[in-house]
């Protein structure tokens, strides 16, 4: 992927001197229709999608060691407008210190269970319409507060796996008068080398917002693929479960998840296909299937067309689609859709 680099071979400052100093300026911009539909309730079409950009930067201290930052901001090509109105950094902002002994961040981070959702178990890493976050618990993606410990085998900079790998992360909460408020903590452990990766990741997180609400969430995701050169398989399987401590540790949530999915090299393209089955215990039993094709207009320029349904089997929670490729808006989301997109990444 082509990046604008700005590098700085000699900075002086203050009577300093610093090492090599990179810049860079990168991202993708998507756009296409998603017509939305399906499971009651009217159709909706939209020529929606996602885009982001991001600098993140990178400069050598001596030593082995270096000073690394990202900062992500997430937007919609459609009407120019942020993905989160209240924070431009909506995605990654975060500054680190990584070396031969691995890597230290502090800011808004993906937690370790989402990233071994999004870089092991799922097929797309969860960027099509056929998202394991449709079905699938999401570990909060990313959250703020944070301080993540890396282990060397696992390059968060350029998300690189090589052998045996631990994460430790803790994300502090803001109530003033309970540190364990709104605070989470989470972890994995994992190996990746050649053709497999294999992670096992757990969190435990709190959201408290009354006395009457405070949820304590558990989630735990094994997820693994193997490259058979002619196709890399993915299996995962997932649990979580909630419990209201301020109305008598009551459970209100008890999901097991569980998701296949191929990606496999056809004609010029390549091919995604997902299969994913909740069981939620409280609820109401569902499953999806999908597939999405990659066409390779160039390097940089693909066009992407995709087809997904959520089959609900049962009177309960009804699973709707739950991702911005499927056209979808707030309050008006199905469980059917047909994408048809071009992404350009720079």
């Amino acid at each position: 992927m082509k990046k604008l680099v700005l590098t700085t071979l000699i900075l002086v400052s203050a009577g300093y001197a610093y090492g090599q100093s990179t810049v860079k300026l990168s991202g993708s911009v998507y756009g296409g229709i998603g017509y939305n539909f399906g499971g009651g309730g009217s159709s909706y079409t939209s020529a929606a999608g996602p885009a982001s950009w991001m600098i993140s930067g990178r400069e050598d201290m001596g030593g082995g060691n270096a000073t690394i930052f990202k900062l992500e901001s997430g937007f919609n090509a459609t009407t120019g407008a942020q993905s989160n109105a209240n924070a431009l950094w909506d995605k990654q902002a975060y500054i680190g210190i990584q070396g031969a002994w691995g890597t230290i961040r502090a800011g808004r981070l993906y937690t370790p269970a989402f990233s071994t959702m999004a870089l092991v178990a799922d097929s797309t890493g969860t960027y099509s319409v056929i998202s394991g976050a449709n079905l699938m618990e999401t570990h909060g993606v990313r959250l703020n507060n944070g301080i993540i410990y890396n282990s060397p085998g696992f390059n968060p900079w350029d998300y690189a796996h090589n052998g045996f790998a631990f994460a430790l992360a803790h994300y502090f909460g803001t109530d003033k008068e309970k540190a364990s408020r709104n605070a989470t903590d989470g972890a994995y452990l994992g190996y990746g080398s050649g053709p497999v990766n294999i992670e096992f990741a757990a969190q435990r997180q709190n959201t408290w917002t009354s006395p009457t609400s405070d949820l304590n969430f558990r989630s735990y995701i094994l997820g693994t693929n193997y490259d058979f050169k002619f196709l890399k398989l993915y299996v995962s399987y997932s649990t979580q479960t909630t419990r209201n401590r301020g109305m008598g540790n009551v459970k209100t949530k008890d999901n097991s998840d569980f998701l296949v999915g191929i990606k496999a090299p056809v004609g010029p393209g390549m091919l995604f296909t997902s299969f994913i089955y909740k069981r939620d215990k409280l609820n109401n039993n569902a499953y999806m299937l999908g597939a999405v094709y990659d066409y390779p207009f160039s390097k940089r320029t693909k066009l992407t067309a995709g087809i997904v349904k959520i089959f609900n089997r049962g009177k309960g929670n009804f699973y709707k689609l739950n991702n911005s490729y499927a056209g979808s808006q707030a309050g008006n989301l199905r469980s059917s859709a047909i994408t048809l997109g071009l992404t350009h990444s720079f």
